[in-house]
């Protein structure tokens, strides 16, 4: 009994607290069960592997081939540039246009007619061939032309032929070719093309007048030497004496023409030659073995192609100071031009300066030379077998560069000399030539030139009308 009132008396407290719950079931709830996972993606199927490699192989070979096309291509190209740029860069020139007035016939001579000033040579040279002055002192451009030669017997080429007459002239057609032929070696050739006047109706005339003149032809080579600068030569080449050879050309040359002397040293002798530049380039020397002289062309004591066995042999000397001022001397040795005995000797020696000091340049030279000639034993006048002459001269010019266009300049030339050919000529020459001019630099291809000179006899030479005025517009190709 008393358990089951306990049992009630424990319902009874927990039965309302029991009712305010909700009611449990009894059952589980069922939990869904996990999807399957999706099937894996079906595997492709393997690749054909000599396939794929062959056409790898396939577009890697085409793709080489296109490669060495392209390069075959450039290589081609870079051939054809190399062999046209030293063509384009290295081929040049230039034209020379002029136009001159001369005092006078445009010749630098006259005849004594009557040895009425050098009777001394009255019945050794007809009278009439007794010519007082200079042949080459009318000179009217560059290249050393004379406006004319006039009656002259030592000199009878007269390529302008003017007979005193203005006329606007094309002084040369210059073209030079540099080639390189190696590291260390290359070729030089520079002509002048000359248009010149004919009268076609003179039997004696020669074609159209025009002609050509081969100025250089050489062939050089320059080791590559550590404490030296060495230049050996073969050809025709630019003379050794003095220092007006180096600006013969008229883009060069710092007036229109050359002094009285540059027929001593301005040739282009063929030969071999050798220039060395030592002790940081203070000290140049060179020296040539020519066929004959380095007088120029237009003087008739220069010969290429040599008539005796004896060469000649010329060299120069100089010494740099500060890079501003060069001293030289210059000599040269051999047997005469245009004679074929071995033993009539020619000789000659020289002294130059140059100074470039700020806008200041002054060159100065002085020569003296002697062609032995020959005369033979029953001779009424000297030297009937082979021409002498005695030479001695000098020069002094500056010029200064007011602006970056306009360098005026000023001459000073001075000649003495005495020129004989048996009964055939005579030559004396005593003068003094005053030049002034000035040089218009328009840009880096046009240079314009004009100068005048007075030419003034001295000694027993009468004075006669024989000045220039000469002008040079240059272009530069």
């Amino acid at each position: 009994m008393r358990r089951l009132a306990s049992a009630l008396f424990v319902l009874l407290i927990a039965g309302p607290a029991a009712a305010d719950e909700p009611a449990v079931p009894t059952d589980p709830v069922p939990v869904p069960a996990p999807a399957d996972p999706p099937p894996p993606p079906a595997e492709p199927p393997a690749p054909d592997l000599k396939a794929s490699v062959d056409d790898l192989t396939t577009r890697l070979q085409k793709v080489e081939d296109e490669l060495a096309q392209a390069k075959d291509d450039n290589t081609y190209l870079e051939d054809k540039l190399q062999s046209l740029l030293p063509l384009s860069g290295k081929l040049g020139g230039y034209v020379d246009l002029g136009f001159f007035f001369t005092d006078g016939n445009g010749a630098g001579t006259r005849s004594d007619l009557i040895g009425q000033f050098f009777p001394e040579y009255v019945g050794k040279v007809p009278e009439s061939w007794i010519f007082m002055g200079d042949p080459l002192s009318t000179t009217v451009n560059s290249r050393g032309d004379v406006a004319d030669t006039g009656e002259s017997r030592a000199i009878v080429f007269d390529p302008i032929n003017s007979r005193g007459k203005s006329t606007f002239l094309v002084n040369a057609v210059n073209l030079a070719l540099f080639a390189g032929l190696g590291d260390t070696s290359s070729a030089q050739v520079s002509v002048d093309f000359l248009p010149r006047a004919r009268d076609i109706s003179d039997v004696g005339g020669l074609f159209a007048g025009d002609y050509v003149d081969v100025k250089l032809a050489y062939g050089e080579w320059k080791p590559k030497l550590e404490k030296l600068e060495l230049s050996l030569q073969a050809g025709k080449f630019d003379s050794v004496l003095g220092y007006e050879y180096r600006s013969l050309e008229s883009p060069d040359r710092l007036g229109v023409t050359p002094s009285l002397i540059c027929r001593y040293t301005c040739g282009r002798p063929i030969g071999l030659k050798a220039r060395a530049r030592m002790f940081d380039h203070r000290l140049i020397a060179n020296v040539a073995v020519t066929n004959g002289s380095h007088f120029s062309e237009g003087f008739p004591f220069s010969n290429e192609t040599d008539s005796n066995q004896v060469k000649t042999v010329a060299g120069r000397l100089s010494t740099v100071i500060e890079d501003k001022l060069e001293l030289g001397v210059s000599g040269a040795f051999g047997a005469q031009d245009f004679q074929p005995a071995n033993d009539v000797y020619q000789w000659h020696y020289g002294a130059d300066l140059h100074l470039e000091y700020k806008d200041l340049e002054v060159t100065a030279e002085f020569v003296q030379g002697k062609a032995k000639g020959k005369t033979s034993m029953a001779a009424v006048a000297n030297c009937d077998e082979a021409p002498c002459l005695t030479y001695k001269g000098a020069y002094g010019q500056v010029g200064y560069r007011a602006t970056n266009v306009f360098v005026p300049y000023a001459r000073v030339d001075w000649r003495d000399a005495l020129h004989e050919s048996g009964a055939s000529f005579v030559y004396i020459a005593q003068l003094v030539r005053f030049t002034v001019g000035i040089r218009a630099e328009i840009g880096t291809r046009v240079i314009l030139k004009a100068e005048g000179t007075l030419n003034r006899e001295l000694g027993r030479i009468p004075q006669f009308p024989n000045d220039v005025v000469t002008t040079s517009l240059v272009l530069k190709l």
